[in-house]
C-alpha cells in the first residue's frame, strides 16, 4: 500500500493505494473517513486497483478557509494518481461528491456503486434522533453529535445500540468523534466555503451515464431509503438493493454482502 499527501487549494488530502488493474475510487461517507471502506479496500485490492482519501475536514485530511467542491477534489486525487478513469464506490455524502463528478467528467467514470446515498441539503429530519442530531450540529455540540449520529444512523429508527453488532458501532463511533472534535473539521465549515452545481444534480439525474448500483439498509432513516429510491428512478442505468438489517453505513455492518453485489456490478460494468 502506497500513502501520499495532496495538495489543493486550502487544504491537503491524505490517500491511500494498493493493488492493480481497472480503479476503484472509494468517497466515504460524512460522519465517517476513509476508514468505512477497510475492508472493500483490502478485498478488492487483491484484482483491482483501489484508491481511496479522507475529504477535506474528515479523518488525516485538513481544511482551511477559502471556497471549494469536493467533486473537483476528487479530481485533484485522481489526477494526482495518474488515474484517468475509475468506477466510483461511495457512501452517503461521498455518493453527492461522486453524482457530481459524473455530471461534471462523465468521461472518467465506469461505473457506481452507492451505500446509503446521500446529497447535498438533503438531511434526515423524521424521527426524534435525526432531529436531535440535526440540533446537536446546529449549536455544535460534540457530545451531542456524536451520540445522537449513532442513534440515527447506525441504531436507526427501530433498533436498540444492543442489537447493533458492537464492534461495528464502535468503529463508527471513532471515525465520528474524530471527525467532530476536531478543531478545523468540515461540519463546522460545511455551510461557509462548499460550492455545489446549481442546478441540482437530482434535478439531472436523466443525464448521468455511468451505471450506477443503489444499496439500502433497512434500517436507515425513512429519507435516506427514499432518495436512493428516487436516484434509481431517475439514473438511466440503475437499479436499487435494500439490504435487510443494516443501518446507513451498510456496508460496515453487512460486508460480505455489499462486496458481493459491488463484485457483480463491477465486472459488469467496470471492465
Amino acid at each position: 500500500m502506497s500513502i501520499q499527501q495532496i495538495d489543493v487549494e486550502h487544504a491537503r488530502l491524505h490517500a491511500e493505494q494498493a493493488g492493480r488493474g481497472e480503479t476503484v475510487a472509494m468517497l466515504h461517507g460524512f460522519l465517517v473517513d476513509s476508514g468505512q471502506w477497510d475492508h472493500e479496500f483490502a478485498a478488492l485490492s487483491r484484482d483491482r486497483h483501489v484508491l481511496r482519501y479522507d475529504a477535506r475536514g474528515f479523518g488525516r485530511s485538513t481544511i482551511e478557509p477559502g471556497a471549494y467542491a469536493h467533486h473537483e477534489d476528487l479530481a485533484a486525487v485522481l489526477d494526482a494518481c495518474g488515474v484517468q478513469r475509475a468506477a466510483l464506490l461511495a457512501c452517503s455524502g461521498g455518493a453527492a461528491t461522486a453524482l457530481d463528478f459524473a455530471l461534471a467528467y462523465p468521461e472518467r467514470v465506469s461505473a457506481m456503486v452507492f451505500v446509503g446515498a446521500g446529497y447535498w441539503g438533503q438531511f434526515a429530519h423524521a424521527t426524534p434522533a435525526a432531529r436531535a442530531f440535526l440540533q446537536a450540529l446546529g449549536s455544535y455540540d460534540v457530545a451531542g453529535m456524536i451520540d445522537s449520529s449513532l442513534r440515527a444512523f447506525t441504531d436507526g429508527p427501530r433498533r436498540l445500540p444492543q442489537d447493533v453488532d458492537a464492534a461495528v458501532r464502535h468503529r463508527t463511533r471513532e471515525m465520528t468523534a474524530n471527525n467532530f472534535r476536531r478543531a478545523s473539521n468540515y461540519w463546522r465549515r460545511a455551510a461557509d466555503d462548499q460550492r455545489a452545481p446549481q442546478p441540482s444534480v437530482l434535478d439531472r439525474l436523466h443525464e448521468i451515464a455511468a451505471p450506477t448500483l443503489l444499496i439500502s439498509g433497512t434500517e436507515d432513516q425513512p429519507e435516506a431509503i427514499a432518495l436512493s429510491e428516487r436516484m434509481a428512478a431517475g439514473i438511466p442505468t440503475a437499479q436499487f438493493l435494500l439490504l435487510q438489517g443494516a443501518g446507513h453505513h451498510t456496508n460496515m455492518e453487512a460486508p460480505d454482502a455489499v462486496l458481493a453485489e459491488t463484485r457483480r456490478w463491477l465486472a459488469k460494468y467496470a471492465v
